[in-house]
């Protein structure tokens, strides 16, 4: 006696299952686009109480059980500063050695990415920030304006209230750990003091 296939395995509802496929895509969007204001404690908030607003601190080397946030790996060093431009703007002034590896960026107290550069291999990158209130719309006349070359690179701008400066530099080994530290303490961070 032949099997008797259920009619709705031989003809299946291709608009019932197309409209579930979306259904669950809007779903998984929805869900990872709330997951960071669904946490219980953000990125920030777990770093802020030990960074020091306006001035940049580095980190010890990464152990195992003493992270300061989950995943942080211990093959790269940090070195970090926490802005806040409510008493005024507040300037970044970093180069990025000329080794692979190396990482500058900003991340907003919500967890959005606001800047990011990487090293480039055989030569050295500067970088300069400045982060201004938005209530601040203008800060001077550029050297350009007023007939002068700039001999560096114009600050970039950036439009953010405060936030954390991360840089990172990947850790070689126990030779290069004199080398790794002269290079985060290169980077400066100033502004108004709290």
């Amino acid at each position: 006696m032949p099997l008797k296939v259920p009619q709705s395995i031989r003809h299946p509802n291709w608009r019932f299952i197309f409209a579930a496929l979306v259904g669950a895509a809007i779903l998984h969007i929805c869900a990872t686009m709330a997951a960071p204001y669904l946490t219980a404690e953000s990125a920030y908030s777990r770093l802020a109480p030990a960074l020091p607003i306006n001035k940049v601190r580095i980190l010890e080397p990464i152990a195992p059980g003493a992270e300061p946030l989950p995943f942080f790996p211990p093959d790269v060093r940090y070195a970090m500063c926490r802005f806040d431009t409510s008493k005024g703007p507040v300037s970044v002034a970093a180069t990025l050695p000329a080794d692979t590896g190396w990482t500058i960026t900003v991340h907003a107290p919500n967890g959005n990415n606001l800047y990011a550069a990487a090293s480039n291999p055989g030569r050295p990158t500067p970088i300069s920030l400045l982060f201004i209130p938005s209530s601040e719309q203008f800060l001077g006349v550029t050297p350009e304006a007023r007939g002068i070359a700039r001999s560096t690179q114009p600050p970039q701008a950036i439009s953010a209230a405060r936030g954390i400066v991360i840089l990172r530099g990947p850790q070689k080994g126990i030779a290069y750990t004199r080398y790794i530290d002269a290079e985060l303490k290169k980077i400066a961070c100033s502004g108004p003091k709290f």
